[in-house]
């Protein structure tokens, strides 16, 4: 229940939820942060009106005191005492607001304590910089300002230490700019701010000075914050201060603001702060103001820093030192890496010379939501993912090998920056951005040959992957494809690193165990065939290093058995020790179903842990929907496909590998496997009530698990790819709990023999392709695209179907 006197705070915090910003925008930042500050003021008056003035003193403290009171900001207090702290004064102030369910920090200290207090933690010292009286004793908090100005004349150095070491564990926690800031704690974010203001003002209270006022563009970029973190609280009735990119178009709307202009606004605002902090903490600390310092100082003063040498002091960003624009470009690629400045590449006239494209990448978000950071950071990240693949072999991809055989290092460097350099250019990225990348080698003068694979490796650099997720890497015509554009070994050597480093630096949805695999896979028999290594030799050497791999396990004769029957993808993208599992969970089926006379199968299944991924593991009769049943009970308990490969063999035994992602956040133990494996077990045999337990699942989920926005959903069927009599239907679509179990039973119901699955999920988006036999005509495939298309929007409902006139 509210307190009657916080009524009129709790009032100005509900005008802010779901309300238009008043223009101008600066009445949407510290104006408004102002007016619920005094407006929690004016009520704490009120409530506090009946303890005594003398004596007590409540003071506001952090962005309370600052008067930047968001609406799910903490109300911070801390009320001080002349005498011993009096528990009940503090209740009588305190429990109308706890009553309220506003998220109170207080403290009920003497001046002496406070000072003890102070010294505790680095939060404790920075909250206290910023108090301010709101009710009480005046004299009280002099005395209060006299021991906190005596205090920061011993500790400013603790102080400016704990302050750098802060920032460092952000460094190392947030290395990258990300795309979905968050705005207070993240890097550029008002903590950064803080920084350099808690140091002016921590030397200006020790000198008993006013600080200095705000930098115009640091006071810009904290109006822009303050303004985004106040349509951000308006949204929801929780705290959140993470701008994630399903909430931008309507935060930026109350703003009266276009979203990519707005956040790319923000996105500048908080490179000039994470900078300004950078700049305020590698500054020399103020000298000692007199001899006022001198009781309380236990050392010297510390003399200046020498003078740097002046050949050693670095020339200016931009300025003329001498070397070529490409050789300044090239020095810096040598150098990426993560916990840099958060703007990779800032403007200077030399890269408007060389690269004026860039400016096109900077501060633009990607659409795609597997990307984690901006257009320029993840150009920016590929280049360091690209030198750390040349040095180091991860993930068993093989990448150093492969980078050595590129034969240039500027050359893959290169490659890396402008990869994506076509974006925000209009048409497909890949084919603009060759040219640019042509014109590109023109301006720095490299040589024909470098700029012609330069050219190349920007327009094919998504060739590899999508092969790899996508197409059957068994079959010949896919590695000719390959090949054929590739052109030569070094070519190939070139995309593939450049494929790793462009996965690596999307993020975590891009890059996995598994997606690792498939790429090496078809990297291998890519540069096997270029290195006139014949299907026939490659398959030979597979079953081979299988058969010794299991030797002792398995006999050489069910081995061969095996694999005669499955696709030869299966053979090329499956190490040895996986399938003598595959093998003892077929053996496992088969004696249940013979020990119960059944003529189907029982589903055997086995979970493990691959670098960190749940993977599961199915073996079951194909006929009974296998694919459908699992991905509805995994949807059911809260778990995603992250990726996977289904195959099936020509006796009709299904061997399904699928990695697991978990909804909730939870973690996978191993009581909630066991329930997961047995709900599995009986939906495969339709024991288990999907539909019914997936719409408990999805009403439960309170729309957390939906997509940023309503996308086209894509479906394709090609004949002409696949081997003969199958065709791939690729479909790609926003992802919602438990889509993909309507699309794979809509596959079902079609009789769709489905001979391989690739499952794969970025972020937020669903890219499947399913290769199938039984499409003979066009008719055929028009049934499968209206089939799948009408299921995608069954499902989501009409208020959450794809757009109009998406492509299908």
């Amino acid at each position: 229940m509210v307190a009657a006197a916080l009524q009129p705070y709790m009032d100005a915090r509900s005008a802010v939820s779901g309300a238009s910003f008043a223009r101008p925008l600066d009445r949407a930042g510290l104006a408004l942060c102002n007016r619920l500050s005094d407006s929690l003021d004016r009520c704490l008056v009120h409530l506090a009106e009946p303890l005594p003035a003398k004596g007590l003193a409540v003071l506001a403290l952090g962005g309370y005191g600052r008067r930047e009171q968001c609406r799910h900001s903490d109300v911070d207090l801390t009320l001080l005492f002349a005498r011993r702290p009096s528990t009940e004064k503090a209740h009588a102030l305190l429990y109308p607001l706890w009553d309220s369910n506003l998220r109170v920090g207080h403290s009920a200290r003497t001046v002496d304590q406070v000072m003890l207090y102070a010294s505790d933690n680095v939060q404790t010292c920075t909250a206290l910089l910023d108090a301010r009286l709101v009710y009480g004793d005046a004299q009280l908090f002099g005395r209060f300002r006299k021991g906190l100005r005596k205090f920061l004349r011993r500790h400013y150095d603790w102080l400016r230490q704990e302050l750098a070491a802060g920032r460092a564990e952000a460094l190392e926690q947030e290395p990258w700019q990300l795309q979905d800031p968050d705005l207070k704690a993240g890097r550029g974010g008002l903590r950064s701010l803080q920084i350099v203001h808690w140091l002016a003002l921590a030397a200006a209270l020790a000198e008993d000075r006013d600080p200095p006022p705000l930098a115009p563009e640091l006071a810009e970029a904290r109006e822009r914050l303050l303004a985004t973190r106040n349509a951000l609280h308006s949204l929801e009735d929780r705290p959140n201060d993470t701008l994630r990119r399903d909430l931008l178009p309507t935060a930026a709307s109350l703003l009266h603001a276009d979203p990519d202009e707005w956040s790319m606004g923000l996105s500048e605002s908080m490179r000039t702060l994470d900078a300004a902090a950078a700049e305020a903490l590698a500054a020399p600390p103020p000298a000692p103001p007199g001899r006022r310092w001198l009781p309380w100082s236990r050392r010297p003063a510390a003399e200046p820093p020498p003078e740097p040498a002046e050949d050693a002091a670095a020339p200016p960003a931009g300025a003329d030192d001498g070397r070529g624009d490409l050789e300044r470009l090239t020095a810096l690629l040598g150098e990426a890496g993560p916990g840099g400045t958060l703007d990779p590449l800032p403007p200077a006239e030399w890269l408007g010379r060389l690269l004026p494209e860039w400016e096109t990448l900077r501060h633009r978000p990607h659409a795609a939501p597997f990307h984690v950071h901006r257009m320029d950071v993840h150009a920016w990240r590929t280049v360091a993912e690209a030198r750390r693949a040349a040095e180091a072999d991860e993930d068993g991809a093989g990448t150093p090998e492969a980078a050595a055989g590129v034969e240039n290092e500027r050359l893959l460097l290169l490659a890396a920056l402008l990869h994506d350099i076509g974006k925000g250019h209009g048409g497909q990225h890949e084919e603009r951005g060759a040219v640019i990348a042509e014109r590109f080698a023109a301006r720095a003068g490299l040589g024909e040959d470098d700029g012609r694979r330069l050219a190349s490796a920007v327009r094919l650099h998504l060739l590899l992957p999508d092969a790899a997720t996508k197409r059957d890497i068994s079959d010949d015509r896919v590695i000719r494809e390959v090949v054929t554009e590739a052109g030569d070994l070094r070519m190939l050597n070139l995309l593939y690193v450049l494929a790793v480093a462009d996965a690596r630096a999307s993020g975590p949805d891009a890059w996995d165990a598994w997606k690792a695999r498939l790429l090496r896979s078809l990297y291998t028999r890519a540069a096997e065939s270029l290195s006139d290594v014949s299907l026939r030799t490659v398959v030979s050497r597979r079953r081979r290093a299988a058969i010794q791999g299991l030797a002792g396990w398995m006999t050489a004769q069910a081995i061969e058995a095996h694999l005669d029957t499955m696709p030869l993808d299966y053979l090329l993208s499956t190490e040895p020790q996986a399938i003598g599992h595959h093998l003892e969970l077929i053996a496992e089926a088969l004696i249940e179903a013979a020990e119960t006379g059944s003529e189907h199968l029982a589903p055997a299944l086995y979970h493990d842990r691959v670098d960190g991924i749940e993977r599961l593991t199915i073996v079951a009769d194909n006929q009974h929907g296998v694919l459908s049943a699992v991905s509805g009970t995994l949807a059911a308990h809260h778990l995603s496909m992250l990726g996977g490969s289904a195959y099936t063999r020509d006796d009709g035994v299904a061997v399904d590998v699928i990695h697991i992602g978990d909804m909730r956040g939870w973690g996978i133990g191993e009581r909630r496997w066991d329930r997961v494996t047995e709900a599995i077990k009986k939906a495969i045999v339709d024991e288990f009530p999907i539909e019914e337990r997936l719409a408990e699942a999805r009403a439960s989920a309170n729309g957390d698990a939906e997509p940023a926005g309503a996308a086209a959903t894509k479906v394709g069927v090609d004949s002409a790819r696949a081997e003969g009599g199958q065709a791939i239907i690729e479909i790609q679509t926003p992802d919602r709990l438990g889509l993909r179990y309507a699309i794979t039973k809509a596959l079902g119901e079609l009789a769709m023999d489905i001979r391989m699955a690739k499952i794969n999920t970025f972020g937020d988006e669903i890219v499947d392709a399913f290769h199938v036999r039984g499409v003979e005509a066009e008719d055929d495939a028009g049934r499968i695209v209206e089939s799948v298309t009408g299921a995608v929007d069954a499902f989501c409902g009409e208020d959450d179907a794809p757009p109009a006139g998406a492509t299908r």
